[in-house]
This record gives structure tokens, sequence and C-alpha cells, in this order.
């Protein structure tokens, strides 16, 4: 190679490397950690097909399969899905409405920080802006709840902040490259550091020593921590301190020191892990010979043969929530997640109009040699392409004629079941992260009930705040598209002064 090229293709490498150093400085850091093992990967991947067969034909999903939808557990599964790489905007029953659209159709319910919360954080895994969704502006709703000492009220005009709606907040605000949502996020960590208990953990309430201890929102103040920046904090050591002695002999974790292991506590404390770098597969705390400190494999040992993962070893209720709650976790990813890209749309084919008789009704399933599993009237719809194995969660970016492709199934119309009205059970009115799982989706405790209430055993105090909250990022373009434009025009301005430079020296033209 000449002298003359290698000094062009030095200039090039230059410039793009200043092209990739400038694209990631304009973008928020997004937590990367281990992939999780093929057991949890296995687990995801029934959960995710049991959560897409509970699916509504109107987008939502209900507490539990066949429930009347509701917007707060639409928004949970959504979010699991999105860790499982299907963007909410792709995700719907064949003939019916995904589950992005369905959220934005019933905004006018949300009136919680974290209800706000919840509805960004999956505006930014469905890669659209989470300043405008449906009639709501969830970033100026929850910018009107800051306090000036850093925390977040739960509803409007409140005087005291929570910690729950703290945590929620600082998930979508964290994501956006802007200074005054740096300083936003700053001021609401440094309460929260400032509202640790003594033992380690968090409360949902107000904080301190003054609120009851709560393992799901320990887990989630320290992926919030770990959001806003705040890696391998004092703070977070002491708080993995205080799980270590909640945790049981089967691997899980207990909401409160004193209550069962279950599996949302669980997948809160394990997103914990995945954001500060911890390795669930590696924790230990010196198991008894016959025991496992692996949370993974006790969300696991939960799983039934549908792919639903139960509350507790005894206890199924709210099935779909709680599995729900568990995606991130067995994703290996923390909040908040990063965008999801939208599956890219197969071209249309082209109809022969003599293969189906006018007379006749074309059939709606569209499945090309994906091998079924179910006995019912549905099929998979584009299925795992021509001689694929049997999938469940849909690849991203394919539109079915790729092994482990699309997966859509008919709807099948379920009867609704009486349910058993001998024995009332309480309604949470408010709730922490995952309220140990289990409690109900209620709306507020100066407000009536929510539609869509499921019943539920409370495990934490009917008090706790809501906090089925999901993300946030820049309204402008999708942040792959901004680093690929970048990256492009740096690239192309790099080679033309290359070719330039050489075509000067060798005489010709430019």
């Amino acid at each position: 190679m000449s002298a003359r090229r290698r000094r062009a293709m030095r200039q090039w490498v230059l410039w793009a490397l200043a092209a990739c150093a400038l694209a990631g400085a304009l973008l928020p850091t997004w937590a990367v950690s281990a992939a999780p093992d093929e057991e949890a990967k296995g687990t995801l991947d029934r959960a995710v097909r049991f959560l897409q067969e509970a699916q509504n034909l109107d987008g939502g999903f209900g507490g539990e399969v066949g429930g009347a939808s509701d917007p707060g557990f639409s928004s949970w599964a959504a979010y699991a899905l999105a860790a499982a790489g299907i963007n909410p905007q792709d995700q719907s029953q064949q003939g019916g409405v995904d589950v992005y659209t369905y959220l934005t159709r019933n905004t006018d319910g949300l009136e919680q920080t974290t209800d706000f919360d919840r509805v960004a954080l999956v505006a930014i895994a469905s890669d659209t802006s989470p300043f405008e969704f449906g009639r709501v502006r969830p970033i100026e709703r929850m910018l009107e709840r800051q306090l000036p000492d850093g925390s977040f009220t739960q509803k409007p005009g409140q005087k005291q902040g929570w910690v729950n709606a703290t945590v929620w907040s600082i998930f979508p605000l964290s994501t956006i490259d802007a200074r005054w949502a740096e300083e936003s996020v700053r001021r609401a960590a440094q309460w929260l550091l400032d509202n640790q208990r003594s033992d380690g953990g968090w409360g949902w309430g107000a904080g301190g020593d003054g609120g009851l201890v709560d393992t799901d929102t320990t887990g989630a103040v320290i992926q919030a921590l770990n959001a806003a920046g705040m890696h391998g904090s004092e703070a977070e050591r002491k708080a993995f301190e205080f799980l270590k002695g909640v945790q049981g002999p089967d691997g899980g974790f207990r909401a409160t020191p004193t209550t069962a292991t279950n599996s949302a506590t669980t997948a809160w404390v394990i997103q914990g892990m995945w954001s500060a770098g911890v390795d669930p597969r590696d924790w230990e705390t010196e198991p008894q010979p016959g025991e496992s400190s692996d949370p993974l494999k006790f969300l696991a040992s939960l799983q039934h043969p549908d792919g639903s993962i139960a509350w507790t070893e005894t206890d199924d209720l709210n099935s779909l929530w709680m599995t729900a709650q568990t995606g991130p976790a067995l994703a290996g990813l923390p909040y908040p997640l990063p965008p999801v890209p939208r599956k890219k749309q197969p071209p249309p084919r082209e109809e022969d109009p003599g293969a189906v008789d006018s007379t006749q009704q074309r059939s709606s399933h569209e499945g090309h040699g994906g091998r079924g599993f179910q006995h019912a009237d549905g099929v998979i719809a584009g299925g795992g392409g021509r001689g694929a194995d049997l999938f469940s969660a849909p690849a991203p970016q394919s539109g079915g004629s790729t092994p482990n492709g699309d997966r859509q199934l008919e709807a099948t119309p379920a009867e609704e079941p009486e349910p058993d009205r001998s024995e009332p059970r309480p309604v949470a009115d408010e709730q922490g992260p995952g309220n140990g799982g289990g409690a109900g989706f209620g709306s507020g405790a100066e407000g009536g009930a929510q539609s869509g209430t499921v019943e539920g055993v409370l495990v934490a105090d009917s008090g706790a705040p809501s906090a089925p909250g999901l993300f946030g990022a820049d309204s402008g373009g999708s942040a792959d598209t901004r680093v690929t434009l970048g990256l492009l025009a740096a690239l192309l301005a790099a080679a033309a002064i290359g070719s330039r430079r050489e075509d000067a020296g060798s005489g010709r033209p430019a």
C-alpha cells in the first residue's frame, strides 16, 4: 500500500472513531448485564407464550387469563414482552389491537405519578416519545410533582415525597439526554440516599426508619441509583447486605422479613443485581445442603406447564400479573429497558385469483411449516418458517419467514368464570413496585377503585403507593437512527476527503 493510501486510510479511521465517540456522547447509557443461561431463557420463553395467548382482542390484559383488560396490568405485560425483544406496537392477537394502541386509548384514568411513569416507560420500550402518550403528557405530569428536596409525590398537591414514586420517576427521566432531566435525577437519587434505613433497606413510603422496610422497593432503589449513575455506592453495598437477610432457603426473597418467598419480590431483587453487575447465579448466601441460593432457579420452580408463574409455591393469585413482573429479571435486564425496534413487515404477496373460489371464505390462518403445539381452533400464523421448530417469543425483525419468526394466535373467546364471592378478599388501594406480588391493582386511597381491580391477599400495608411503572427518552428520533445517520455522514465525509487527496497526488481531477 502506498504512503498516500496509508495516510488516507488513517484519516478515514480517525473520522470514523470521532463519529462513534460523538454519537455515544449524545445518547443515554443503557445498562448491559450478563446474558441469562439457557434455563432462564426457557423460563422466559414459556412465560412470553403464556402472556401472548392471554392478550384480549382489544389489545389489553387482565390480572388473570380471560379477565377484563386493565391499563395497569397491560402496562406490566407490555413491558415484560419488551424485555423479551417484542415491541409493544407489534404485540396483538390476530384480528385484534396491539397493546401499545390499547394503552394510548386508555389514559383517562391515569392519576398517580407511577401511572405516568409506567406509560412513559412503555413509550420508550416501544421506541416512541414519552412526552406524548395518548391524551396525556407523562413527563410533564411527573415533573409537576417533584418537591424542592428532590423527591416525588404520588399525587398532585401532596407535601411528602414517596420512595416509590421517586424511584419510578428516576427510571424514565434517566433516559433523557437533557441537562434539566439530569438535574432532576440527581436530586431524586440524593433524596433516596438520604432516606435509606439503618438496616440498609428502603420502604415504599416516606423513607427512613419511620416506614416499614420493603424488599421489592429496595431492589427497585438499587436499580434507580444505578440508572442515575451511582454505581457501587456504599448505599448499594448496605442494601445487598440487607437482601441477604431476607432470602429464603429456596433461593427466593421475602417481601418483608417475616413473609413467604414470592416471585414478584424475587424478580425485583434479581433486577437490582443485574443493574449492579451482579450475576444472580453467582449470588452466594452459604446455603445448607439441598438448598439453593440461585433466585433464577426459584422463579423457574414456580412456573406451571402453561408458562404462567405463581406468586408463591401455594398461591396462584393474579398469575398474569406475577408472570409479567418476572419478564425483565428472566431476560437479564434491569429498569429502564432500552427501545425495542419494530419488526419488519414482509412484502405483500400477490394473490392468485384462481387459487380460491369466490364463494368460499378465505381462512385467516397463514402458517407455513411452524409446528403447532396446542389443540384448539387457533394456529400459529407465520409459523417459524418452513421446517422451523416450535417456538414461542417472536424474534425481533422477523415476519414469520425465518426460524423463531413472528407468532400470532387466532383469538378464541373464552367464557369468563363466575368469581367466587363467598369469601371477599381485600384489595390494595396503592402498592409498592411488586407489592410482594398478589395484591390487587388499586387507584389510590383518596379515590375510588379503578376498573379492572383484581382481588388479592395483601402482603404489605394497604396504604402503599401503586408502583406499576415503566421509562422515557428524548422526543427526537430513534436513538439507533441518530447514531446510524451520524456515523454514515462522518464516514462519507472522510471517504470524500481521502479520495480528493489521493486524486490530487496522482494528478487526476478531483
